[in-house]
């Protein structure tokens, strides 16, 4: 099949003033933070006219926007700070209980709930309530269910949480918001899950096996399981549940050096590979039907994003924005907030 890639073209490079609401010219993709420049944007405009915005936020530690929403969670001066109305009139509010930055910010489909997590410190922290008034629950170590944190997921409504543990005693877990604190229900063992995906009805967990090279379908009901196997792939890194518009249950599976989007059917096993001519590393939800598969790590990189509106689905850049004196200095709007 013939690669499908989409070249984008033009930068917008609009300096923010920040004594006004900040006003975005075009359809607005998403909102994301770009870690080379440390700062929130916009992407405006459609897969083949897309480019980066103005910084609405900058000099950020690290940053997460809600999928699909015009909020996110920003860490600033070792503040957490909840941040909306991106693209309009911003107003913040300081998350109180929570105490150290995570490794890997991850959110519920509905924006309702985010998880905070560490690999490394094997712990995670949920902040549930959003957008309304979010409140931080407490910090769960997960080092007794052995292994290293590989993977965490919620489900579309933030009622659900799964949790991956590499390692001998590998396996994936199951939880809730309610009793995060004291109970993981176990419903597979595996070597190497390396990413997890609720579906959109939050009745089956996916989780992907990066050593048997295959993905585990969980009804949550019964925990009974599938195995859906990848034949051609050699290095799967990620997967993503999604309905398409004919309400099939689709699972993307990306391929890291296959360079490869693989498109599942999970009723009819049917599936569709787009081939890349880049690694991509992630599968993260970002706009109303994308996805980010490889972000941007340095100020020469562009961002990468996965259209599924586009038959049979097509990659995309966005072009690479330099850092520029400007934006909202963060400190200073959460110095107003005490």
């Amino acid at each position: 099949m013939r690669a499908a890639f989409v070249f984008i073209f033009g930068l917008i490079s609009i300096r923010y003033l920040p004594a006004q609401p900040t006003t975005l010219s075009g359809p607005v993709e998403a909102f994301t933070f770009d870690a080379p420049t440390r700062s929130l944007r916009a992407v405006i405009g459609f897969p083949g006219a897309a480019s980066f915005g103005p910084a609405l936020l900058d000099n950020l530690d690290v940053a997460s926007v809600a999928p699909r929403q015009n909020y996110a969670i920003v860490f600033e001066s070792e503040k957490c700070l909840f941040f909306s109305g991106l693209g309009a009139k911003l107003s913040t509010a300081v998350i109180e209980g929570v105490t150290a930055h995570p490794d890997v910010i991850v959110w519920s489909g509905d924006g309702s709930l985010a998880i905070l997590y560490s690999p490394a410190g094997k712990w995670l922290q949920t902040i549930a309530g959003f957008p309304g008034a979010p409140v931080a629950g407490a910090v769960v170590d997960v080092s007794s269910l052995g292994g290293s944190l590989s993977a965490v997921a919620a489900d579309s409504a933030g009622k659900q949480i799964a949790v991956a543990v590499n390692g001998e005693n590998g396996a994936v877990y199951q939880t809730t918001v309610e009793t995060i604190g004291g109970q993981f229900t176990h419903l597979a063992s595996m070597a190497k899950p390396v990413s997890l995906s609720f579906s959109s009805d939050g009745q089956t967990l996916y989780a992907l096996d990066a050593a048997l090279l295959q993905v585990t379908a969980v009804s949550l009901a019964s925990h009974g399981f599938q195995t859906l196997a990848l034949p051609g792939m050699t290095n799967p890194v990620a997967i993503q549940s999604l309905q398409d518009s004919q309400n099939r249950p689709l699972l993307y599976v990306a391929g890291g050096v296959d360079r490869m989007l693989r498109i599942l059917d999970v009723s009819s096993q049917q599936k569709s590979d787009v081939p890349l001519h880049i690694e991509p590393t992630s599968l993260v939800p970002f706009g109303a039907a994308s996805f980010v598969i490889t972000p941007r790590s340095q100020s020469a990189n562009p961002l990468w994003l996965f259209a599924s509106t586009l038959e049979p689905g097509a990659a995309y850049f966005v072009p690479a924005v330099q850092l520029r004196q400007s934006g909202r200095k963060t400190a200073a709007i959460a110095e107003r907030t005490r």
